[in-house]
Order: structure tokens, then sequence, then C-alpha cells
């Protein structure tokens, strides 16, 4: 069972799948406007492709280990205090992962110029790029969890879940 959120909890999480998109989007639009200045007639490396996807098992355990940790809220906090402090907090590691699941892209891009393979240099590490994404940066259930998990440590309930239509948790456990 899902719970509607209240309106500034509906247009947060509205933003937040927005910048999302938004971000994601641009892995596309760069491979796309770099096949035509790298080309598309060589096939890049296999040694390029496997160094690209160990370096996103390594980027996924480092978002595994920094990306989720947070400071849990003071339990002091009033419901729409915690609220608004889960949001802000959920947005700023939100772009923490973004920018750990970006760095592959990017150097993906630099390699691109680098060896040949033209633009599917990119791609490869665009796409394991984009999929780290959709793992921990798309505010689906996972990162979501996650993240109120964190913020909830302290016995405060964050309401993340509820800003992003999921169901709350049970009650909350003062550590």
């Amino acid at each position: 069972m899902t719970t509607t959120p209240p309106p500034a909890a509906a247009a947060f999480a509205l933003s937040a799948r927005t910048l999302c998109g938004a971000l994601m989007g641009a892995l596309v639009l760069i491979g796309v406007a770099m096949s035509f200045v790298l080309g598309t007639d060589s096939a890049p490396p296999t040694w390029v492709l496997l160094v690209q996807v160990g370096a996103g098992i390594a980027i996924h355990l480092l978002v595994e280990t920094l990306g989720y940790r947070l400071p849990p809220l003071d339990p002091s906090l009033g419901d729409d205090e915690a609220a608004n402090a889960g949001r802000l907090r959920w947005q700023s590691s939100m772009m923490l992962r973004f920018a750990l699941t970006e760095a592959l892209a990017i150097g993906s891009l630099v390699a691109a110029f680098v060896f040949d393979g033209g633009v599917w240099t990119y791609v490869g590490g665009a796409l394991v790029s984009l999929a780290l994404m959709a793992v921990h940066v798309w505010p689906g259930e996972r990162s979501v969890t996650r993240t109120a998990e964190a913020l909830e440590a302290g016995g405060q309930s964050s309401h993340l879940r509820e800003t992003f239509g999921l169901p709350a948790a049970g009650p909350i456990q003062q550590r």
C-alpha cells in the first residue's frame, strides 16, 4: 500500500526524478554528440571494455560503502523539520552517488579520444554508468529505503519513503 505524500513532498519527489532523468539523459546526449566527433567505424579494444566493467564494480562497491552513509536525524526534531532535513540529506546523498557513478562515463569519454574505438569506447563506460545510476541514483525503492534507514537510525522518522510514494516503515526502534 502506498501513501499519498503531502504537496511539498510530491513536488520534491517530482523534482528529484526530473533531476535524475536529466542527469542520466545527459550521458545519452553526450554519446550522440560524440558520435559525430569520434565516429562509429571502429570497436574499442577488449581490454578497455573489461576495465570499464571492473571500474563499474569498484564504483558500485564504493557507492555501497560511502553513498548511503548519512548522519541520523536528531530525534528531537518535529515531523515537518525531520521531513525537510531528510529531503535535504537525500538530495546531497543523491548528488554524491551521481558524481561517483558518472566518473566512469567521464573517464570513458577521455579514453575515447586516447584509444581507438571511436564513440563505442565512450558508450561502454556510459552504459555501465547508467546501470549504476539506475541502481543508486534514481529514487527507486532500493535507494530511498537505504537512505531512509540511515536517516532513521537515531529513532526519528524521515518520512522519505512517503515522499516518494513508498509504504512507510514499521515503528522505528530507538537504539
